[in-house]
């Protein structure tokens, strides 16, 4: 059982990283719509410097949280049962480290869509 329930945590933080990794596209998206917009001169769509960075370190960080979390699982699975790990502290590592780097891409994403939005409405 208490493979089973390491199994299923991983399943779901690979999930959550997953969704992560997506949101850090969002910037490209909005650079794309920006661009389309009538007061935005043609490369003048520039991100904010912490954008930039998350977008840059984020996925390299995310891969490594995820593949972590399944080492330590293969691990967890093939190690003799001397001591069994606990999954609840394996649930609330891999949940501590995705809101640690959740935190500031959330940020950076807002400062994007933040700026978007403020192009979009000047005249």
């Amino acid at each position: 059982m208490n493979k089973l329930l390491h199994a299923l945590v991983l399943v779901f933080f690979t999930g959550a990283c997953w969704f992560l990794a997506l949101m850090l596209k969002l910037p490209l998206m909005v650079q794309a719509a920006t661009s389309r917009l009538p007061s935005v001169r043609p490369g003048e769509a520039v991100f904010p410097a912490f954008t930039r960075l998350c977008m840059t370190v984020g996925p390299l960080l995310v891969a490594g949280l995820a593949i972590s979390a399944l080492a330590y699982c293969i691990y967890v699975w093939t190690r003799k049962v001397e001591k069994r790990a606990n999954w609840i502290g394996f649930l609330a590592t891999t949940v501590s480290a995705l809101v640690l780097v959740l935190m500031p891409t959330v940020v950076a994403m807002y400062i994007t869509v933040v700026d978007f939005i403020n192009r979009s409405t000047v005249h």
